[in-house]
């Protein structure tokens, strides 16, 4: 089961990918979603953003001349670095955890 379409990651990621590329790492994404944690529990748009985050993050690392559409255009590194803290906190509202903000030396506040 996919959590996103490549249509949702390519309305953020301006990338030479193909849609059938991208829906690749999709289908990977969302069997690791599957295996690793009960999404049957979740919320549906909570799975899907997670997906698209993921894979639009995996995108970028991919492509090396794709770029983040929107507020995120800046450098790659900026970028991965962005979306990582995105995922991140993804991750940890479905691990139940909550979000954390932490400041820090390498804070992007």
């Amino acid at each position: 089961m996919s959590f996103c379409m490549p249509s949702d990651v390519l309305a953020i990621v301006d990338t030479d990918m193909s849609p059938a590329e991208v829906d690749v790492l999709i289908d990977v994404i969302s069997a690791v979603m599957t295996a690793t944690m009960d999404t049957g529990s979740l919320n549906s748009q909570l799975l899907r953003g997670l997906c698209q985050l993921w894979v639009a993050y995996r995108v970028i690392l991919k492509d090396p001349d794709s770029r983040r559409i929107g507020e995120y255009a800046e450098d790659r590194a900026t970028q991965l670095k962005l979306m990582k803290v995105e995922l991140d906190e993804y991750k940890a509202v479905v691990a139940g955890g909550g979000v954390s903000i932490v400041m820090g030396k390498d804070s992007l506040a």
